[in-house]
């Protein structure tokens, strides 16, 4: 027997390599479906200002050179409007927003009880004409896109209960997204395990394919998904907000706004309408007028009014919201950098406060804009592929084994 026909002996995997393998396998098993529907959803969801600009007309007028009115004129118009719809239930305008030109004016309406938003009603803002009543009109459009972020944000479960869920399974991807590359990692360098750790053979057969679409479509993917899912589960577990805070050094900073501004009188005009003035001096004086305004009172508060602006409609990190009192226009002058009340520019945070504004642009994948909206389609579709994949991989494996284990049952059992 020559030297050369000597195989030598196996190298045995490290328990760190078949832990991280267990791990990949059971975990992604046990995450799969819910890591699909997520993921799934997610790639329409992305999306979804595109599928209303086409499929809801109601959110585009003719565009005029003609100046806007002033808030209380709108809420006129509107709160007549809800006065006269038929219905048991008593609606309030809860707030109005300033678009873009060419949009519509939307205008917010809450139960006037409870002050729990209901719906929107779609303006003119030339003319005040009535154009939509999203909720009683019933858009098929409104509806699917519901539809879609009820599955992405809580797998159409009693919120309660599925954004932890869904929370729960995303933390499990990440476990198995990392695992997956420890997987992946070739124990040897060549030209041939290049080969197949970064490219697909499209030419094989369908087991092999099926393997190069999970190993390396994974790869490639691999950092975008994380990102895309450590800044859901953000939103889903206040310890993973706070961690995540601690960690950029901002986990003692105050998230929300204090509700006692002081009443000192700045307002000169006691008799204007508290909407009109803080219009007047944020959107007129200040000249924000560009993008969005949102104007209304905190959930039936009539003591405060807030502005949300927001300079750049599409993204989310330049939006920031100021309180004011309502009788004297005073502002709050604390400087808060997050959260739904914060009332700070983007450039005036710091590095770690801009990363933790950027989260939500970062999940929906619009802080560039279309192209990685795209980008962000393309990931979300591949992972949701990934459970299918791997079960498929998996299945084959196990369907292997098991024709070898009979296959040498029959053996030893032959007379």
């Amino acid at each position: 027997m020559t030297k050369s026909s000597v195989r030598k002996p196996k190298k045995r995997k490290s328990t760190f390599r078949k832990v991280s393998e267990w791990l990949h396998l059971w975990l992604g098993l046990f995450s799969g479906i819910v890591v699909f529907v997520v993921c799934f959803t997610a790639a329409i969801w992305v999306f979804r200002d595109e599928i209303a600009y086409f499929t809801m007309p109601f959110n585009r007028v003719e565009k005029q050179d003609l100046p806007l009115d002033r808030p209380s004129a709108y809420l006129a118009v509107a709160q007549e409007y809800l006065d006269s719809r038929p219905t048991v239930e008593k609606f309030e305008v809860a707030a109005i927003t300033y678009r873009e030109p060419g949009e519509s004016l939307l205008v917010e309406y809450a139960d006037a009880t409870k002050h729990i938003p209901h719906g929107n009603i779609h303006l003119n803002p030339y003319s005040k004409q009535f154009i939509y009543d999203e909720y009683f009109e019933d858009s098929k459009t409104l509806q699917f896109i519901y539809f879609i972020r009820a599955g992405h944000r809580f797998f159409w479960l009693p919120p309660e209960i599925g954004s932890p869920f869904v929370g729960i399974n995303c933390l499990i991807f990440l476990v198995v997204l990392i695992t997956g590359i420890i997987w992946w990692y070739p124990k040897k360098w060549n030209n041939s395990t290049r080969k197949k750790s970064f490219s697909i053979k499209w030419s094989a057969k369908w087991k092999r394919l099926n393997i190069d679409l999970h190993n390396v479509l994974g790869f490639y993917t691999l950092i975008f998904a994380f990102i895309l899912t450590y800044t859901g589960v953000y939103y889903s577990f206040d310890w993973f907000k706070a961690g995540y805070h601690t960690l950029l050094g901002e986990g003692k900073t105050v998230l929300t706004a204090d509700k006692q501004i002081s009443e000192e009188s700045t307002n000169s005009d006691v008799n204007i309408h508290p909407w009109d003035a803080v219009w007047q001096k944020v959107y007129q004086q200040e000249g924000k007028s560009e993008g969005h305004n949102k104007i209304g009172y905190p959930r039936g508060n009539r003591d405060m009014v807030y502005m949300l602006y927001n300079p750049v409609p599409g993204k989310f990190y330049g939006a920031y919201t100021r309180m004011f009192h309502a009788a004297t226009l005073a502002e709050n002058p604390k400087r808060i950098p997050f959260g739904r009340e914060g009332n700070m520019e983007y450039a005036e945070l710091n590095p770690s406060q801009k990363l933790i504004r950027l989260n939500f642009d970062l999940h929906l994948g619009t802080i560039g804009g279309l192209s990685t909206k795209i980008l962000a389609c393309i990931v979300s579709l591949i992972c949701a592929s990934l459970p299918i994949t791997g079960f498929i991989v998996w299945y084959n494996r196990k369907r292997k084994q098991d024709l070898i284990s009979t296959n040498h049952l029959s053996a030893t059992t032959l007379p």
